[in-house]
């Protein structure tokens, strides 16, 4: 069966969606973000990184369910700066369970668009910048937050501009 592919957002109603900034100042860094909807209706995440302060990253992520069971991939529709990126997954868990996401990488390049596809096979857990190694694996039923994130010691402005992110069979 050869499933549509489904629209996570399209940010045509930004009002209704909860995006949410978190950058390194939540330990002490002055890296800074910013989430906006541009006049083409593209959302654009921007800002600046810094690693000062043991700085270095900054996120934006939306708190809304997902079921992304059978599923194989997430496709975005991004303009990127040249930058590497990671999308972000967050399985809903028990307060018992510590706080993994599960990230997957990729490039962009300067002032193009380009169609990223994300094999969800191919997420990897982290924990606070680290990869450990008794992570469960990726509850795909059960996604709590989606996003993304700049870290990787890349310093500077950044700016990622979004047209949509799918969930693709």
């Amino acid at each position: 069966m050869n499933q549509k592919p489904v629209v996570i957002t399209d940010f045509t109603n930004l009002a209704k969606q909860k995006w949410r900034i978190v950058n390194d100042d939540v330990m002490g860094g002055l890296s800074e973000s910013y989430f906006q909807i541009n006049p083409d209706g593209h959302a654009v995440f921007l800002g600046n990184i810094s690693l000062k302060n043991n700085g270095g990253f900054a996120s934006v992520r939306n708190q809304e369910p997902l079921n992304l069971f059978g599923f194989e991939a997430i496709r975005l529709k991004v303009k990127g700066d040249g930058n590497r990126y990671s999308f972000r997954l967050k399985p809903a868990t028990d307060s018992s369970n510590p706080t993994y996401w599960y990230e997957h990488r990729f490039e962009t390049k300067e002032d193009e668009w380009s169609e990223i596809k994300l094999p969800l096979d191919a997420f990897e857990a982290t924990f606070r910048g680290r990869k450990p190694e008794d992570a469960p694996q990726l509850d795909l039923k059960n996604i709590s937050h989606f996003g993304f994130l700049i870290s990787d010691k890349q310093s500077g402005k950044f700016r990622l501009e979004i047209n949509k992110i799918e969930a693709i069979a």
